[in-house]
């Protein structure tokens, strides 16, 4: 037990809290909130600081606070829409960096740790084991084709470390499920090592086209894929798509799935014309979207 706490001392102070300020017009703020907080876990000795999007998306101050206290502030590199990860860089008293890897070699079964910080200067540890390493979408036109689900409850704030018992990280914490087999969704490092060379000297991937984003929450339904909700201003608002919409076909194509919507969709780059089309109080409409590259609409 005295080394599990030892090796727990090693590897805590890489984990900071984030507090991060929003201005009320930003396209976010409306779901999202104008305050909030998080964790991140510092992996390089520039202090850069890799954490979940939606905790630093569309900051314009954000504070970042060591396990000591020390708080600097930090600067925004890139939120990567696809993996749903953001990187951030301080300049901060020197704290070493975590031990990055990825997914790759995890089993099921296999034990973990997440790390998150609850308050400025507080720290929260839980484990579990890992239960399943599969594909995961979400309402927010959000896909990944492999994520690491785990028993471990996440007993801070979202963006921190899952690691293993090597001292290894393998993923960010992204999504809290509330499941007792899948307590926390984690999104693998794999994904922040595919787009790394891009973000870490330039800011953005500039490598991978943007592909094409509406702006809409879908939820499948035994009509076809209902539509709950649409971003204020975005793309599927702006060209009258409603919430209560049931979408039965894209670009002629008959929707069986939300990842089938999502995968027809993403083949489509940003700014392409998408038809769609729908079912609005029983009656079949047609109706098409200028879509758009969700970087520039959140930027």
């Amino acid at each position: 037990m005295n080394g599990f706490y030892k090796f727990l001392e090693n590897i805590l102070p890489a984990t900071v809290h984030i507090h991060t300020h929003i201005a009320p017009e930003h396209a976010s703020a409306a779901t999202l909130g104008t305050e909030r907080m998080g964790s991140g876990t510092v992996i390089d000795e520039r202090g850069s600081i890799l954490t979940v999007g939606y905790v630093v998306l569309g900051a314009q101050q954000i504070t970042v606070t060591l396990q000591q206290g020390a708080q600097v502030n930090a600067q925004l590199i890139d939120v990567d829409f696809d993996s749903g990860l953001a990187v951030l860089r301080a300049d901060m008293p020197r704290v070493p960096p975590i031990t990055l890897g990825d997914s790759h070699d995890l089993s099921r079964g296999q034990m973990g740790l997440i790390l998150a910080s609850t308050e400025p200067t507080e720290r929260r540890v839980s484990e579990g084991i890992v239960t399943a390493l599969e594909a995961f979408d979400a309402y927010w036109e959000y896909m990944v084709d492999r994520a690491i689900f785990t028993t471990a409850t996440n007993l801070g704030l979202g963006g921190g470390a899952f690691i293993t018992l090597d001292g290894v990280m393998r993923g960010v914490v992204s999504l809290n499920l509330g499941d007792l087999r899948d307590a926390t969704m984690v999104i693998p490092l794999e994904y922040f090592a595919r787009i790394r060379e891009q973000i870490m000297p330039y800011g953005r991937t500039r490598e991978r086209p943007a592909r094409a984003w509406l702006g809409l929450y879908p939820m499948f339904s035994p009509r076809g894929l209902l539509v709950f909700e649409v971003v204020a201003r975005g793309p599927a608002a702006r060209a009258g798509l409603q919430a209560g919409d049931v979408i039965v076909r894209l670009d002629g194509q008959e929707i069986s799935s939300r990842p089938a919507f999502y995968t027809q969709l993403w083949q489509q780059p940003a700014g392409a014309q998408v038809v769609l089309d729908i079912l609005r109080d029983g009656r079949l409409q047609t109706i098409t979207v200028q879509s758009q590259d969700r970087w520039e609409f959140f930027r």
